[in-house]
Parts: C-alpha cells; sequence; structure tokens
C-alpha cells in the first residue's frame, strides 16, 4: 500500500524534529563545548598576544627613547614593570572571565531544563 507525499512529509519531518532535540544536548557537549572551550582559549591567546608580555620582558633593562642614563634607566624599568604587571592582571582576569563564561555554556542547558521541568511539575500539581 503506497503512502500519501503527505503523510510521508509528516512522518519525516516527525523523525527529523524529534531526532533534532534527542540530538541537542549531545551536540551542546561534544562538538558544542569543543566550539566554546577553543572561543575561550583563543581569545585568551589573542589577547595575550596583543600585550605582547614577554617582550616587555625581553625589554625590561633597556632604557626608553635611547636615553641612557641612570634616571632614565630607573624609569624605564619601573614603568615596564608596571606595564607587565598590569598586563599580567588584565590577562588573569579576561582568562577568568573566559573560564567563566564556559562554565555557564556547561550550565545554561541544564539550568533551562531546571526551570522548565520546575514550571511543569508545579503546572500539573496545582491541578
Amino acid at each position: 500500500m503506497a503512502q500519501s507525499r503527505t503523510a510521508l512529509a509528516i512522518r519525516y519531518l516527525a523523525v527529523d524534529l524529534v531526532g533534532a532535540v534527542l540530538y541537542f544536548p549531545v551536540w551542546w557537549y561534544t562538538a558544542g563545548a569543543f566550539r566554546a572551550g577553543r572561543y575561550c582559549i583563543g581569545r585568551v591567546r589573542d589577547k595575550a598576544r596583543s600585550f605582547g608580555i614577554l617582550i616587555w620582558f625581553k625589554n625590561l633593562f633597556t632604557p626608553m627613547f635611547g636615553q641612557y642614563d641612570i634616571a632614565s634607566r630607573i624609569i624605564s624599568f619601573f614603568m615596564r614593570l608596571a606595564a607587565i604587571i598590569f598586563f599580567s592582571v588584565t590577562l588573569l582576569l579576561l582568562s577568568l572571565l573566559m573560564m567563566l563564561l564556559f562554565i555557564l555554556w556547561l550550565a545554561l542547558p541544564l539550568a533551562v531544563a531546571y526551570a522548565f521541568f520546575g514550571q511543569l511539575i508545579g503546572l500539573l500539581a496545582a491541578d
């Protein structure tokens, strides 16, 4: 017996929709988490590269602006040291923020499911 095109389309859409809904959590915690982690690591790596902290360390004892007197050397040393500290703290805060973002990525579906099922149970218990 041949099925109508409408029945085949409805069946295909239902299977595809159910499959997508069931596959979503698997994607979120595998490929999606990998992408999110790669994004967070990439942001920190790019910012570390743009800060150039290692270059600041290499030139820590080099005087700025070609001034080789003792006062300029002291000022250059402390200015570079301040820049190293500032950029290091900024990079640490960015790293913590990116870790928090990744943890939120992992926790978001759980929080949504908790809220959804809490509302559903509350709705069913009200009757």
